[in-house]
C-alpha cells in the first residue's frame, strides 16, 4: 500500500457522497450569520477552547503495511496408538484432560503393556548371552591354559609314537612269516612222502600223515595271514587317530599364541548386534502402548474413553500455552515487494485495545491467492504471548515496519488538511494570535467577506493560513513532512479531531464548513476550494 493509498484509505470516509457535502455547504452557508453572531459574543478563551495548538517537531516515522490474521500455535500434532501395530487392545488409562499443560515425555495415556514387558524381558537376556560369547571369543588364553594345551600337545605326540610302534602289529607279522615258512616245509616234506609213496618206499599211512600236516600248514598259514591284515588295519587306525588328535592339539596352541579367532569374533559380534535389534524392536513395541507427549504444551483436543480403541486422532496438543505464537496474515500484491523476513511488526487486538504486542516477518509464502478478483500472498507472523494474554483464534491488526525515517519534521496526522487539492495544515503564528482583539472589533460582514476571499481564519483574527506542504512517510499517529514547515512552527488541530483520530480525521481534512461556521469555532477555516475534500 503506497503513502497515497494510505492517505486515501485513512480518510475515505470523507468522499464516500460528494453531494451530501454539497447540501451541507449550503444549509450552512444558510446558518453561518447566526453562528458568526454567537462567536462574536464568545469570550476569547471559549473560543480557544475549540481547537488545539501543536508544535511541528523531530520524530521518528515508519513505513509500515498493514493487514490482519488470526493467532494460531507454532506447533501442532495429532497423537495416537498408530506405532502399536500388534496392539490393538483398548486404552487403560487416560492421565491428562483437556487444557492441561503437558511437558516432553509426560505420560498422557496408555494401553495393556504385559506382552511388551515380556518381551523386552526375554529379548534383554538374549543381548546379554550375546554379549557373554562375544567377551570369551575375544580373550587370550592364560598362561596356565596355554599350559594344558602344551602338556595336550605332548601326549598326543606320545600316543602317535606308541601307535606306529605297535607291539601286536609286530607279532602279527612275525607269526605269519613263521606260518608261511611251516607251510614251505609241509610243501616240500609232502611231495618228498608223494614221490616215495608212488615208488612204494613208504606206507599209505605215512603218506597220508604228510598229507595232513600240509593241510594244517595251509590253515594256520591263512590265519597268520588274516591276523596279520587284522592287526595292521587296526594299528592303521590307531595311528590316524593318534595323528589328527596330535594335529588337533599343535593347532589349538597355534590358535592361542595368535589371538581369538577372527570368523568365531565376527560371528560373535553378528550375535550381538542381532540381539541388539531384538531389543529395540521389543522396547519400541513397549513403548507403542505408553502415548507420550512429544513437546511442551497443552491438550486441546482429547477423543476417547478409557476402554475404548482409540482412533487415529485420539490426543491433539500444541504449544498455545507458550510465549510465542504465530499469525498468518494476507498482504495486497502491491505491497508483498516490501514484506522480507525479520522484519519487525506490531500487533494489536480489541481484546485488548491499551495493548500492543510485537514479532517479526518468519515467513513470506511465494504462492499467491486470489479471491473475487484481488490478489493476496500468505506471510506468517511470529508474536511475543506477553503474560500469556492472547489465545487461539484472536484477530490481529498487524502493522508490519517496512522503513523508518528517523528524526524528521513531524506533525500529528490529524492536523494534515486539504485545500484545493493540496496537502496542508492551518499554521499558527504568534503575530496573528496578537491581533485577534483588533479584528474582533470589526463589522461581521467584513469579518466574513475576509474569511471566504483571503483563505484565513474567520472573524478577520488571521489566527490561522494555510500553509501547503510536502509529505513523506505516513503512518496512523504522524505524518513526516519534507517541506513547508519549519521545526518549533504551530499547527492547529480541530478539538473534535484531536479526541477521535479514526472517527473525526475525514471532518478534519475538510477545512471546516465556510468561514461563518469556521469563526464559531475559535478560529475558522477558508471555505474555498469546496471544504478541502482531496479530488483523489
Amino acid at each position: 500500500m503506497t503513502q497515497t493509498d494510505k492517505k486515501r484509505t485513512f480518510f475515505s470516509k470523507g468522499r464516500t457522497n460528494k453531494k451530501r457535502w454539497i447540501i451541507v455547504g449550503l444549509a450552512v452557508v444558510l446558518i453561518g450569520g447566526g453562528v458568526y453572531g454567537y462567536q462574536s459574543l464568545s469570550t476569547p478563551s471559549r473560543a480557544q477552547a475549540a481547537f488545539q495548538v501543536v508544535n511541528v517537531q523531530k520524530g521518528d516515522v515508519s513505513e509500515t503495511v498493514l493487514a490482519s490474521g488470526a493467532v494460531q500455535a507454532s506447533k501442532r500434532t495429532s497423537l495416537s496408538f498408530s506405532d502399536a501395530e500388534d496392539a490393538k487392545d483398548a486404552i487403560s488409562s487416560i492421565k491428562v484432560g483437556v487444557g492441561d499443560q503437558v511437558k516432553a515425555g509426560q505420560v498422557l495415556a496408555t494401553m495393556d503393556d504385559s506382552v511388551a514387558q515380556i518381551q523386552v524381558t526375554n529379548a534383554q537376556a538374549s543381548l546379554l548371552s550375546a554379549q557373554a560369547k562375544l567377551e570369551e571369543a575375544q580373550k587370550r588364553k592364560t598362561s596356565a591354559e596355554m599350559k594344558t594345551l602344551l602338556a595336550a600337545v605332548n601326549q598326543a605326540k606320545i600316543e602317535l609314537d606308541q601307535a606306529k610302534q605297535s607291539i601286536d602289529s609286530q607279532k602279527a607279522t612275525n607269526d605269519e612269516a613263521k606260518a608261511k615258512a611251516a607251510l614251505q616245509n609241509a610243501q616240500k616234506t609232502y611231495a618228498s612222502q608223494k614221490a616215495l609213496y608212488e615208488a612204494g618206499a613208504i606206507s599209505k599211512t605215512e603218506y597220508d600223515a604228510a598229507q595232513t600236516d600240509l593241510d594244517s600248514a595251509q590253515r594256520d598259514y591263512h590265519t597268520a595271514v588274516l591276523t596279520a591284515s587284522q592287526t595292521k588295519g587296526q594299528s592303521s587306525s590307531k595311528i590316524e587317530q593318534a595323528q589328527a588328535a596330535y594335529d588337533t592339539a599343535v593347532e589349538a596352541v597355534n590358535e592361542a599364541n595368535e589371538g581369538p579367532d577372527a570368523s568365531t569374533l565376527l560371528s560373535a559380534k553378528a550375535a550381538v548386534e542381532q540381539a541388539k535389534a531384538q531389543l529395540q524392536q521389543a522396547q519400541k513395541a513397549l513403548n507403542a502402548v505408553t502415548l507420550k507427549a512429544p513437546m511442551d504444551g497443552v491438550i486441546v483436543q482429547l477423543n476417547g474413553n478409557v476402554g475404548e480403541i482409540p482412533g487415529s486422532d485420539f490426543i491433539i496438543m500444541d504449544n498455545s500455552n507458550s510465549g510465542n505464537l504465530e499469525v498468518m496474515a494476507q498482504i495486497s500484491q502491491s505491497d508483498i515487494g516490501k514484506v522480507k523476513e525479520g522484519l519487525k511488526v506490531n500487533f494489536t487486538t480489541s481484546s485488548y485495545p491499551d495493548e500492543t504486542f510485537t514479532g517479526s516477518v518468519k515467513l513470506v509464502y511465494p504462492e499467491a491467492k486470489t479471491e473475487s478478483g484481488v490478489t493476496t500472498y500468505d506471510v506468517l507472523l511470529s508474536v511475543a504471548n506477553k503474560d500469556g494474554m492472547l489465545k487461539i483464534g484472536m484477530n490481529m491488526n498487524v502493522s508490519i515496519e517496512i522503513s523508518t525515517h528517523q528524526n524528521v519534521l513531524v506533525v500529528p496526522a490529524q492536523a494534515l488538511q486539504t485545500l484545493n487539492g493540496k496537502d496542508g495544515v492551518y499554521l499558527y503564528t504568534a503575530e496573528n494570535a496578537e491581533n485577534t482583539g483588533n479584528a474582533r472589533g470589526k463589522g461581521g460582514t467584513e469579518n466574513a467577506g475576509n474569511t471566504r476571499s483571503g483563505g484565513n481564519a474567520g472573524n478577520g483574527a488571521r489566527q490561522y493560513r494555510f500553509q501547503p506542504v510536502k509529505i513523506g512517510f505516513f503512518a496512523s499517529d504522524r505524518v513526516e513532512i519534507t517541506e513547508g514547515l519549519s521545526e518549533g512552527d504551530k499547527v492547529v488541530i480541530l478539538a473534535n479531531t484531536a479526541t477521535s483520530p479514526t472517527t473525526n480525521q475525514n471532518s478534519s481534512r475538510m477545512g471546516g464548513f465556510g468561514g461563518g461556521f469556521g469563526g464559531g469555532m475559535g478560529g475558522g477555516f477558508p471555505s474555498g476550494g469546496g471544504g478541502g475534500m482531496r479530488g483523489r
